[in-house]
């Protein structure tokens, strides 16, 4: 044997494997969401269809925004604490611990703002509130399960969850719709009952294999290197943690702004321009879920990369993605342009929106995009902190560019999304570029414990 062939391989090249599979995965799951809103408006209309399209714009917005940090925390943890030897244990237990106080204070807050937002998102049909509730508790099972896997290397797991959720997703819809029910309520009920089911049935084949699998040694045993780290604590996990969700709460809400400010300028009332525009921006994203097939695959490799104080692979990995990225935009903004008003318009009859606007969304999703990959780096960094701060930068410009003369309030959105979305990608590259910058200076000493977001220096390669 020789020494190339008995030296382990980088973590960083064994991380690109899945992506094939990981990308499989979300696109079924994407193409059933897309199905499912073409049929929920096909079945009631527009109108009558609009509080499952809010429904799933706050399970697609609110749920990520509080429970995606519970996959961060733990995708990242644990892969970390996998490349120094551990088992991983110590950060499942802590993120089960925040991520149920998470989901109480949420369902609290819920219950007692339940008439207000029935009122001024769902028509005041307070049964959507009890989904919403119910998608919190699902979303909440779903991430955690999610993080686990991605952060012990089982995307093709990951990639499973994704297909049978939208697979249970449209399977559901469809056993309502054969029943001869057409009520918005129960059409909305797969969005909570599939992730839950597909997350529990992956979980659970995962620990059976795992049990009847034979035990694999730890990464000390097989001659790789160890990464230098202390013991994480609670406390040092509820800071990052709080910094996490407040970054992807930020995040949320900026995504999910032109929705939400649509529904406003209409006070809460279903109309057929707000069902629209969520159908117009589930086409516009399609290059988001895509990315969201990887985003947990960067963070674990850009967090090895850090681990291991590969910084300049970092940068040209970040580089790498974004010029991706950016290529495929302007591929997807054409296909956008020529060919999403025939998209929009397989959501029904009445679903339509001016080709402009949606090659400005199309625009907006791309530089989001690129957002996500160059903030996925600074988690890896645990500059969480610093991350926040992309956010608001974005969804100020975001609202002045909305309150300008546009006449339209669709204009007004799609102008203002591009704005917004043009303002965090530049604040975010700025943020890696004074991030490593600080790390050169330092040599790598002032770099953060990656596995909490905060510690001591890793001082050993």
């Amino acid at each position: 044997m020789t020494a190339a062939e008995a030296a382990p391989p980088r973590p960083s090249s064994r991380l690109r494997d899945p992506v094939v599979g990981l990308a499989a995965g979300t696109i079924v799951l994407g193409g059933c969401n897309y199905v499912y809103l073409a049929l929920v408006g096909n079945l009631v209309g527009g109108v009558a269809g609009a509080p499952v399209s809010v429904l799933w714009t706050m399970m697609a917005g609110l749920a990520v925004g509080l429970f995606q940090p519970v996959e961060q925390l733990l995708s990242r943890g644990m892969a970390a604490d996998r490349a120094a030897g551990g088992t991983g244990r110590s950060v499942l237990a802590r993120a089960a611990v925040l991520g149920g106080a998470l989901l109480v204070a949420a369902l609290l807050a819920l219950g007692l703002a339940a008439g207000p937002v029935a009122r001024l998102l769902f028509s005041g049909e307070r049964a959507f509130v009890l989904l919403l509730a119910l998608g919190l508790v699902a979303s909440t099972l779903l991430f955690f399960v999610r993080g686990w896997l991605a952060g012990t290397g089982r995307f093709g797991a990951y990639a499973l969850e994704m297909t049978l959720e939208g697979v249970v997703k449209l399977g559901l819809l469809g056993a309502v719709a054969l029943a001869g029910s057409r009520e918005p309520v129960a059409l909305g009920t797969s969005l909570v009952v599939a992730p839950a089911l597909a997350a529990g049935a992956v979980a659970l084949a995962a620990l059976v294999r795992r049990a009847t699998a034979p035990a694999t040694p730890p990464a000390a045993a097989t001659g790789q290197p160890r990464a230098a780290r202390r013991p994480a604590g609670l406390g040092d996990d509820v800071r990052a943690f709080a910094a996490l969700t407040t970054g992807s709460l930020l995040l949320q809400a900026f995504v999910n702004a032109g929705v939400l400010l649509a529904q406003g300028s209409v006070a809460g009332e279903s109309t057929a321009y707000t069902a629209s525009l969520v159908a117009a921006l589930a086409i516009a994203r399609v290059p988001l879920f895509l990315f969201n097939a990887v985003q947990s695959l960067l963070l674990t490799r850009f967090t090895v990369e850090v681990q291991h104080r590969r910084f300049r692979p970092l940068v040209r990995a970040v580089a790498s993605w974004n010029a991706a990225v950016l290529g495929l935009g302007v591929v997807w903004v054409v296909i956008v342009w020529a060919a999403g008003a025939a998209l929009l318009s397989l959501f029904g009859d009445d679903f339509e929106l001016r080709r402009g606007q949606l090659v400005l969304l199309a625009v907006s999703c791309v530089l989001q995009i690129v957002t996500m990959v160059t903030a996925q780096a600074l988690l890896a960094l645990g500059s969480e902190r610093l991350a926040v701060t992309v956010w608001p930068v974005g969804l100020a410009v975001l609202a002045v560019t909305y309150v300008a003369p546009w006449g339209d309030v669709g204009w007004a959105v799609a102008g203002a999304m591009v704005a917004g979305t043009a303002a965090t990608a530049l604040a975010a590259v700025a943020c890696l570029w004074w991030s490593l910058r600080r790390a050169a200076r330092s040599g790598g000493a002032g770099l953060p414990d990656v596995e909490v977001g905060r510690g001591p220096a890793l001082d050993q390669p």
